[in-house]
């Protein structure tokens, strides 16, 4: 083989190597370029799908507003009341600041509704209080301040024994609520 011969052949394979990197540069770029364009499909999907997310958490928590004011306000009042001690001791500290004549008094817990978690128990309370009119009604409306969750179930009133005094029997529910159960969603 003369050296012109071995220098075509050397030149073909150096500009079949140039090709072949070529080929493989062109092939590198465009699997490069493919996943940029992937990726921007994916960013664009993306950014789509998170809007609708913050449209709904938006819509959401427009629609909620009034419940989560309604929680803001009443949950310091509920977990006052988280146990049947705490009802007890918050209607006889009202029997004692009241200074009110107690003729008598039974208190009970009460089932909730069933299958209620939210509301497990009741603490119902049954009271005879006898003295002067504006006194005992008083007591009565700092009682529903103390306890506005409280339900009057029965209330009778009547004549005492004096011209001045009045007889109260009243019943009172307690809801005992459990903020922290898990509300089964109905659909």
């Amino acid at each position: 083989m003369n050296n012109k011969k071995l220098a075509c052949i050397i030149i073909i394979m150096l500009i079949a190597s140039v090709v072949y990197g070529t080929q493989m540069m062109t092939k590198r770029t465009k699997s490069r370029v493919d996943e940029a364009e992937a990726a921007s499909v994916e960013k664009i999907s993306t950014e789509s799908a998170a809007n609708v997310a913050n449209i709904t958490y938006l819509r959401l928590k427009n629609d909620t507003q009034d419940l989560r004011q309604f929680l803001d306000t009443w949950t310091p009042v509920i977990e006052k009341m988280q146990s049947s001690q705490d009802a007890e001791q918050t209607v006889l500290g009202a029997l004692r600041n009241s200074g009110i004549l107690t003729v008598s008094q039974k208190f009970e817990m009460k089932a909730g509704n069933g299958d209620n978690k939210f509301m497990p128990k009741i603490f119902q309370g049954t009271m005879i209080v006898q003295d002067e009119y504006t006194k005992t009604m008083n007591w009565l409306g700092e009682l529903e301040t103390k306890i506005p969750l409280m339900r009057v179930s029965n209330c009778r009133l009547k004549q005492g024994e004096t011209g001045h005094q009045v007889n109260l029997e009243v019943r009172i529910d307690i809801p005992l609520i459990n903020l922290n159960a898990e509300v089964e969603d109905k659909k």
